[in-house]
Order: C-alpha cells, then structure tokens, then sequence
C-alpha cells in the first residue's frame, strides 16, 4: 500500500493505516474512525475528522443534452478545516448523510 497523505500539516495521525484498512467504503471515498480519505489516482490523501471544523450541505448542478436540457442535482460536502475547505462530490443523498453522522 503507499503512503497516505495528510491533507492538514501538522496533523498527522499515528497508526493512519490500520485506520484505513478498516474504513468503510462511501461511493470514491472511504470513511475511517479517525480520518476520511479521498483517492488521488493510485494514492490516498486523508483529512483528520477532528481537523474538520464545520461540514456543510452543498449541491451542483450538473447541466446536460444540447435540444433538451437536463439539469440534475447531486450532493456534495464541503469541508472546512484550518487549511481550507474540501469538497467531496457525492451521487447519494444517503451517502452524505453517513458522512454528516461521523463528523458530527
């Protein structure tokens, strides 16, 4: 497995693959104990939970068809944390709401 990153310096989580290991998978992402963990190609960048200072509902719109427009609403999470705000773009409303229970 290769090394996981931390997406907040200085936050670091000791024994973060044990944690991964067990995490439960939610569509891309996977949601552990301590962390949640985002893919970047081969390779997963993780947020601390507890560096996560407030989670906020969001959606997009995604636009399609060039006669007939269709316009279809999909959730999405926007993390905010000392570093920035993160965003996980998600097909499910339930998805969401299993990772607002875990910050939460």
């Amino acid at each position: 497995m290769s090394r996981l990153n931390c997406f907040i310096p200085g936050k670091e989580i000791e024994g973060i693959e044990e944690d991964f290991r067990s995490a439960q998978k939610i569509e891309q992402y996977r949601l552990g104990k301590a962390a949640i963990y985002i893919p970047e190609g081969f390779r997963w960048n993780y947020i601390p939970l507890q560096a996560i200072t407030k989670a906020d509902e969001s959606f997009r719109v995604i636009s399609g068809g060039h006669c007939i427009p269709i316009r279809e609403k999909r959730p999405e999470l926007d993390l905010v944390t000392e570093s920035g705000t993160f965003h996980l773009q998600l097909e499910k409303e339930k998805s969401m709401r299993i990772v607002l229970d875990a910050i939460s």
